[in-house]
């Protein structure tokens, strides 16, 4: 929050955005120091327009001029202490906010006895607090004894500890004496041999946290048990990564693409789109190094396959069209000032109306950079369609990191399917979004799993693509032998092709069937959907990669040919049992009737 709330617009729109758009949960702090309370009154009020739902009450630093609290010292704003800030928030706002407070192991430096500062702390939870985020310590005796304390003096709310990865040994001594911390000589004697190698100090402080982690997290009731860690990371994610991964809180991508090699042959497997590193390519990211490597939080927790929002709006939200799948904050963007969201059923797709296409939905001036890193992605002159392929493919391969309609990181499932897919681009199918067939899957399956245990998920196979008037054409006389698939199409003009196609409804591509609930659809196709999506997607060959250009060059020639004259394609394929990638779960590539290996044949692919 910045001292005196000095960051308070930066703060604001941070946690907004995280809360927003990235569908994680934040807990906004606020302090009282020298502020006034209509000043703190704003700051509550924008924090819930904004969707915040948590924040930390803090005191603050000390004026300007002292380095430290000392005993007696109030803020210096019209809230003298964290408690009259958790009171206001109370008075204010009812029970809307969770509120956290601070708790200190080993006794806040300015209190006059652990008993009355045990007892303010008390007085601290009876005010409205919620629960308590510690002070950090190094020390896990400690941090289980003061729980065990605080229970002894009847706060029985949630305390989480703070845990503080050790960065440097010179930033460690500096903390650790400035705050008070005692170290235990185990840690020293193990810091002090590497104390001038800061790799290696990082490497041993991951350990020191895990260690922590795992002793306060495998204690028991009466020992001073928790539910969880705060990790401070002072900006710097690595070494929380790190840790997170050596507790198997999270894997890494690096990891699950290592297990998939083994189990099945990328060449002939299926896919959700979104590539994967070839083999030529494999040893670019490692599981050790979380720089190179994409962190994700283990399938079985997920609730859907997509993330959902941490907005109360959206708290009923339970399905929503695969088209967005890989631009999900420009869906949550265009659907922002919606005042109900699907949940059962999608419904009515042409009320309420998707928002307008604009700049700011597009989100692109975060994840491709400038103009020149654009080039450096996308090509500094293309001129032929082949160099257009080449950029699909290597995205698919790894060697580029972005295109315009895939902002997400891969999804374990396009690890089946690496080559295949790059094949495909290579040939003139741009992929830009796709999902395998899968047939009862385990809901807790390490690839295809969400929802939860104890359940069985299903999908139908789907691609969807930029291809050719020629290759549209010879993709209708495909979808025409195979009744099982349903084919839409449209180009930039608002032309449009359909095969199998009935009118009227949406189509299930992902449920699951769970114990005591109904089933879940949450991902479906919808064909107006695709209509509005496509117009976003041929707006992003303008805005993302014309532009680039000058106007009547080679480059802009052919980026604006393809525009106007390609289709956007999404196929279906209803029979999700003969062609599942996944039964029973295990890997089935076998079946020839497969859409990928119909596509594979009808592109005249070549996978190298």
């Amino acid at each position: 929050w910045g001292a005196a709330g000095s960051t308070s617009a930066r703060t604001l729109a941070v946690a907004s955005h995280a809360q927003r758009y990235l569908c994680v949960d934040v807990l906004m702090h606020l302090t009282c120091t020298g502020v006034t309370r209509e000043q703190l009154a704003q700051a509550l009020s924008q924090a819930k327009s904004c969707g915040v739902h948590n924040i930390l009450a803090l005191r603050g630093d000390p004026p300007k001029g002292k380095r430290a609290w000392e005993k007696d010292d109030v803020s210096g704003g019209e809230c003298d202490r964290a408690i009259d800030l958790v009171r206001l928030t109370r008075k204010l706002h009812g029970s809307y906010f969770g509120i956290a407070v601070a708790g200190h192991p080993e006794g806040h430096p300015a209190s006059y006895s652990p008993e009355k500062e045990m007892a303010h702390l008390k007085d601290k939870m009876d005010a409205g607090a919620d629960f308590i985020i510690t002070q950090f310590f190094y020390d896990a005796s400690v941090f289980l004894a003061y729980v065990r304390n605080c229970r002894e003096n009847g706060i029985t709310c949630p305390i989480l500890p703070g845990i503080m990865p050790i960065q440097s040994y010179s930033s460690f001594a500096r903390m650790t004496e400035f705050c008070g911390i005692s170290v235990p000589p185990s840690v020293m004697q193990r810091l002090e041999p590497v104390k001038h190698d800061d790799e290696a100090v990082k490497e041993i402080g991951c350990q020191i946290a895990s260690d922590m982690c795992h002793e306060i997290l495998g204690a028991k009731e009466e020992e001073g048990a928790v539910d969880g860690v705060h990790f401070y990371t002072l900006n710097l994610e690595r070494s929380v990564t790190l840790i997170l991964t050596s507790m198997g809180a999270i894997d890494l991508v690096g990891t699950i693409a290592a297990a998939n090699s083994t189990t099945a042959t990328p060449a002939d497997s299926p896919q959700k789109q979104n590539g994967e590193k070839s083999d030529k390519h494999a040893n670019k990211s490692s599981p050790s190094d979380p720089s190179s490597s994409m962190a994700v939080l283990p399938p079985t927790r997920r609730q859907f396959p997509w993330r959902p929002s941490a907005m109360a709006s959206r708290s009923k939200e339970d399905v929503r069209p695969i088209n967005w799948a890989n631009r999900p904050k420009s869906y949550v963007m265009r659907t922002d000032d919606w005042d109900e969201f699907p949940n059962g059923r999608w419904g009515d797709a042409t009320s309420p109306a998707f928002g307008e296409l604009s700049d700011v939905s597009h989100f692109y001036s975060f994840t491709l950079g400038s103009d020149d890193d654009r080039r450096a992605m996308l090509g500094h002159n293309p001129t032929t369609d082949k160099d257009v392929f080449e950029v699909f493919a290597r995205y698919v391969e790894g060697d580029v990191p972005h295109i315009p309609w895939c902002e997400t990181p891969l999804q374990p499932e396009s690890f089946l399917i690496q080559r295949q897919l790059a094949a495909l681009n290579r040939a003139g199918f741009l992929t830009v979004n796709s999902q395998p067939p899968v047939n009862g899957a385990h809901s807790t399956h390490p690839t295809f799993g969400w929802g939860g245990a104890g359940g069985y998920v299903y999908q139908k196979a789907y691609c969807e693509f930029f291809v050719s008037p020629d290759n549209a054409n010879r993709l209708v006389s495909m979808v025409t032998d195979h009744p099982s698939m349903n084919l839409y199409a449209v180009n930039n003009a608002g032309n449009e092709l359909r095969v199998g196609v009935e009118e009227g409804g949406a189509t299930a591509l992902t449920w699951g069937v769970f114990p005591n609930r109904e089933i879940l659809q949450p991902t479906i196709f919808d064909p107006s959907t695709f209509l509005v999506w496509a117009e976003e997607a041929f707006s992003l060959w303008t805005t993302m990669w014309l532009n680039l250009y000058e106007m009547d060059s080679p480059s802009y020639d052919l980026i604006e040919t393809i525009r106007d004259t390609y289709y956007l394609v999404a196929i279906i394929d209803n029979n999700y049992i003969a062609g599942s990638s996944v039964e029973n779960g295990g890997i089935n590539n076998k079946n020839s009737n497969s859409l990928w290996q119909k596509l594979m044949e009808t592109s005249h692919a070549v996978v190298q």
